[in-house]
Protein backbone atom coordinates (compact mmCIF):
# COMPACT_ATOMS: atom_id res chain seq x y z
CA UNK A 1 0.00 0.00 0.00
CA UNK A 2 3.27 2.44 0.86
CA UNK A 3 4.59 1.83 -2.90
CA UNK A 4 0.78 2.83 -4.05
CA UNK A 5 1.17 6.24 -2.14
CA UNK A 6 4.48 6.17 -3.40
CA UNK A 7 3.71 6.10 -6.95
CA UNK A 8 1.25 8.53 -6.77
CA UNK A 9 2.96 11.42 -5.02
CA UNK A 10 5.57 10.70 -7.63
CA UNK A 11 2.84 11.03 -10.22
CA UNK A 12 1.23 14.22 -8.78
CA UNK A 13 5.05 15.58 -8.75
CA UNK A 14 5.63 14.67 -12.18
CA UNK A 15 2.42 16.18 -13.24
CA UNK A 16 2.84 19.56 -11.61
CA UNK A 17 5.76 20.08 -12.68
CA UNK A 18 4.67 19.49 -16.62
CA UNK A 19 1.96 22.21 -15.41
CA UNK A 20 4.49 24.70 -14.61
CA UNK A 21 6.95 23.95 -17.75
CA UNK A 22 4.06 24.51 -19.32
CA UNK A 23 3.35 27.57 -17.49
CA UNK A 24 6.30 29.04 -17.93
CA UNK A 25 6.35 28.46 -21.64
CA UNK A 26 3.15 29.99 -22.26
CA UNK A 27 4.34 33.29 -20.36
CA UNK A 28 7.61 32.76 -22.12
CA UNK A 29 5.68 33.14 -25.54
CA UNK A 30 3.13 35.42 -24.40
CA UNK A 31 6.06 37.90 -23.33
CA UNK A 32 8.10 37.12 -26.88
CA UNK A 33 5.30 37.92 -29.07
CA UNK A 34 4.69 41.46 -27.46
CA UNK A 35 7.81 42.16 -27.42
CA UNK A 36 7.78 40.97 -31.40
CA UNK A 37 4.67 43.75 -31.39
CA UNK A 38 6.07 46.30 -29.47
CA UNK A 39 9.34 46.25 -31.94
CA UNK A 40 7.09 46.37 -35.57
CA UNK A 41 7.69 49.53 -36.71
CA UNK A 42 10.29 50.71 -34.78
CA UNK A 43 13.67 52.29 -35.75
CA UNK A 44 16.93 51.27 -34.32
CA UNK A 45 19.19 54.68 -33.62
CA UNK A 46 22.33 55.24 -31.95
CA UNK A 47 21.47 56.89 -28.17
CA UNK A 48 22.43 60.71 -28.61
CA UNK A 49 23.56 60.65 -24.69
CA UNK A 50 25.96 57.71 -24.79
CA UNK A 51 29.67 57.30 -25.97
CA UNK A 52 29.35 53.49 -25.96
CA UNK A 53 27.73 51.23 -29.09
CA UNK A 54 23.97 51.40 -27.01
CA UNK A 55 21.03 52.12 -29.28
CA UNK A 56 17.82 53.25 -29.10
CA UNK A 57 14.67 52.08 -30.33
CA UNK A 58 12.42 55.73 -31.91
CA UNK A 59 8.50 53.98 -32.44
CA UNK A 60 5.61 56.16 -33.32
CA UNK A 61 2.60 55.95 -30.78
CA UNK A 62 -1.14 56.00 -31.80
CA UNK A 63 -2.29 58.82 -33.88
CA UNK A 64 -4.08 61.20 -32.14
CA UNK A 65 -6.88 63.89 -33.74
CA UNK A 66 -6.59 67.62 -32.24
CA UNK A 67 -10.01 68.31 -31.55
CA UNK A 68 -11.51 71.06 -33.80
CA UNK A 69 -8.55 71.47 -36.22
CA UNK A 70 -7.16 69.88 -39.49
CA UNK A 71 -4.23 68.26 -37.14
CA UNK A 72 -3.58 65.19 -35.94
CA UNK A 73 -0.37 64.18 -33.67
CA UNK A 74 2.03 61.32 -33.09
CA UNK A 75 3.94 60.77 -30.26
CA UNK A 76 7.78 59.77 -30.86
CA UNK A 77 8.85 57.42 -27.79
CA UNK A 78 12.16 56.13 -27.27
CA UNK A 79 13.10 52.77 -25.52
CA UNK A 80 16.51 50.84 -25.41
CA UNK A 81 17.14 48.04 -26.86
CA UNK A 82 17.78 45.80 -23.65
CA UNK A 83 13.77 47.00 -23.20
CA UNK A 84 15.10 49.24 -20.57
CA UNK A 85 13.91 52.70 -20.30
CA UNK A 86 16.54 55.15 -22.25
CA UNK A 87 17.22 57.35 -19.17
CA UNK A 88 16.95 54.73 -16.75
CA UNK A 89 13.12 54.31 -15.50
CA UNK A 90 11.20 51.30 -16.96
CA UNK A 91 8.71 51.40 -20.16
CA UNK A 92 9.02 53.77 -23.06
CA UNK A 93 9.61 57.36 -22.82
CA UNK A 94 7.92 60.40 -25.46
CA UNK A 95 10.82 62.31 -26.78
CA UNK A 96 9.12 64.44 -29.74
CA UNK A 97 5.36 65.06 -31.52
CA UNK A 98 4.97 65.24 -35.30
CA UNK A 99 2.18 67.08 -36.06
CA UNK A 100 0.47 66.34 -39.60
CA UNK A 101 -1.67 69.04 -40.96
CA UNK A 102 -4.15 69.87 -43.72
CA UNK A 103 -5.27 67.28 -46.21
CA UNK A 104 -1.69 67.31 -47.53
CA UNK A 105 -0.49 65.93 -44.47
CA UNK A 106 2.37 68.76 -43.86
CA UNK A 107 4.62 67.39 -41.52
CA UNK A 108 6.29 69.60 -37.96
CA UNK A 109 8.11 68.62 -35.47
CA UNK A 110 7.53 69.95 -31.79
CA UNK A 111 11.00 70.27 -31.13
CA UNK A 112 14.25 70.08 -33.11
CA UNK A 113 15.99 66.58 -31.82
CA UNK A 114 14.74 63.54 -29.47
CA UNK A 115 16.62 64.90 -26.18
CA UNK A 116 13.32 66.27 -24.65
CA UNK A 117 11.44 63.82 -22.13
CA UNK A 118 8.06 64.85 -22.61
CA UNK A 119 6.08 63.86 -19.91
CA UNK A 120 2.68 65.62 -20.04
CA UNK A 121 0.97 66.11 -23.87
CA UNK A 122 -2.86 67.40 -22.94
CA UNK A 123 -5.17 69.12 -25.20
CA UNK A 124 -6.71 71.95 -23.37
CA UNK A 125 -10.55 72.49 -23.96
CA UNK A 126 -13.12 74.71 -22.54
CA UNK A 127 -15.74 72.91 -19.79
CA UNK A 128 -19.28 71.79 -22.22
CA UNK A 129 -21.51 69.38 -21.60
CA UNK A 130 -19.33 67.10 -23.63
CA UNK A 131 -16.15 68.10 -23.18
CA UNK A 132 -14.30 65.79 -25.18
CA UNK A 133 -15.78 67.18 -28.34
CA UNK A 134 -15.13 71.10 -27.65
CA UNK A 135 -12.78 72.45 -29.64
CA UNK A 136 -9.18 72.60 -28.54
CA UNK A 137 -7.96 75.55 -27.59
CA UNK A 138 -4.37 74.96 -27.18
CA UNK A 139 -2.04 72.36 -26.50
CA UNK A 140 -0.50 71.88 -23.13
CA UNK A 141 3.15 69.98 -22.49
CA UNK A 142 5.47 69.31 -19.42
CA UNK A 143 8.46 68.24 -20.45
CA UNK A 144 12.59 67.89 -19.04
CA UNK A 145 15.21 69.91 -21.18
CA UNK A 146 18.11 68.28 -19.48
CA UNK A 147 20.07 66.71 -17.12
CA UNK A 148 20.32 69.59 -14.16
CA UNK A 149 21.58 67.29 -11.12
CA UNK A 150 24.59 65.64 -13.02
CA UNK A 151 23.53 62.10 -12.56
CA UNK A 152 23.84 62.06 -16.14
CA UNK A 153 20.28 61.00 -16.82
CA UNK A 154 17.11 63.19 -17.83
CA UNK A 155 14.49 61.82 -15.74
CA UNK A 156 11.56 63.19 -13.00
CA UNK A 157 14.37 64.46 -10.91
CA UNK A 158 15.37 66.94 -12.83
CA UNK A 159 13.01 70.40 -13.22
CA UNK A 160 10.66 70.12 -15.86
CA UNK A 161 9.40 73.29 -18.21
CA UNK A 162 5.70 73.97 -19.64
CA UNK A 163 5.23 74.76 -23.06
CA UNK A 164 2.15 75.87 -25.03
CA UNK A 165 1.54 75.99 -28.95
CA UNK A 166 -1.73 76.32 -30.90
CA UNK A 167 -3.60 73.34 -31.74
CA UNK A 168 -1.80 72.74 -35.18
CA UNK A 169 1.45 72.75 -33.17
CA UNK A 170 3.03 76.35 -33.98
CA UNK A 171 3.74 79.07 -31.89
CA UNK A 172 5.29 76.96 -29.19
CA UNK A 173 6.03 78.88 -26.33
CA UNK A 174 7.93 77.75 -22.86
CA UNK A 175 6.15 79.84 -20.36
CA UNK A 176 7.60 78.54 -17.42
CA UNK A 177 10.85 76.53 -16.29
CA UNK A 178 12.78 75.35 -13.09
CA UNK A 179 8.87 73.33 -12.45
CA UNK A 180 9.74 70.97 -9.55
CA UNK A 181 5.61 69.70 -10.35
CA UNK A 182 2.52 71.50 -11.57
CA UNK A 183 -0.20 70.86 -9.45
CA UNK A 184 -3.03 72.17 -11.51
CA UNK A 185 -3.46 73.53 -14.67
CA UNK A 186 -6.81 74.46 -15.80
CA UNK A 187 -8.69 77.10 -18.11
CA UNK A 188 -10.80 79.61 -16.19
CA UNK A 189 -12.50 80.53 -19.45
CA UNK A 190 -11.91 81.48 -23.37
CA UNK A 191 -8.94 83.41 -22.46
CA UNK A 192 -7.21 82.79 -19.75
CA UNK A 193 -4.96 79.46 -18.66
CA UNK A 194 -4.24 78.92 -14.46
CA UNK A 195 -1.37 77.52 -13.32
CA UNK A 196 -0.87 76.49 -9.84
CA UNK A 197 3.00 74.70 -9.54
CA UNK A 198 5.78 74.41 -6.97
CA UNK A 199 9.15 75.35 -7.78
CA UNK A 200 12.14 74.31 -5.07
CA UNK A 201 10.17 75.13 -2.12
CA UNK A 202 7.48 77.87 -3.08
CA UNK A 203 3.81 76.90 -4.35
CA UNK A 204 3.11 79.43 -7.04
CA UNK A 205 0.10 80.48 -9.23
CA UNK A 206 0.78 82.10 -12.58
CA UNK A 207 -2.16 82.94 -15.18
CA UNK A 208 -1.28 83.39 -19.17
CA UNK A 209 -3.63 84.98 -21.87
CA UNK A 210 -4.80 82.40 -24.32
CA UNK A 211 -4.83 84.31 -27.25
CA UNK A 212 -0.48 85.28 -27.19
CA UNK A 213 0.82 82.68 -24.20
CA UNK A 214 2.12 85.71 -22.42
CA UNK A 215 1.90 85.74 -18.85
CA UNK A 216 -0.45 87.49 -17.35
CA UNK A 217 0.52 87.18 -13.51
CA UNK A 218 2.40 85.42 -10.80
CA UNK A 219 2.75 85.14 -7.54
CA UNK A 220 4.05 82.90 -4.67
CA UNK A 221 1.09 81.46 -2.51
CA UNK A 222 2.70 79.52 0.02
CA UNK A 223 6.55 78.82 0.93
CA UNK A 224 6.49 74.98 2.12
CA UNK A 225 8.10 74.33 5.10
CA UNK A 226 11.58 74.03 5.64
CA UNK A 227 11.17 71.60 8.43
CA UNK A 228 8.53 69.67 10.80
Amino acid sequence: MERIFSLIAKINSTLLLLVLLAGGVSVGWVLWTNSQWKSRGAIEVPASDSSSSKSVFLRFERIQKVTGSDTQMLLLSAEDTSRKVYSGGSGSETRNVLFLTGTEKKARWLFQSQSNLILVTEQLREESDNERRAPTKLLYFEFIPKDTNGDGKINSQDPSTVGLSKPDGTGFVEVLRDVTRVLSHELIDDKVLSIVFQSRQAIRHATFSLSSFAKVSEAEIVAVPAGL
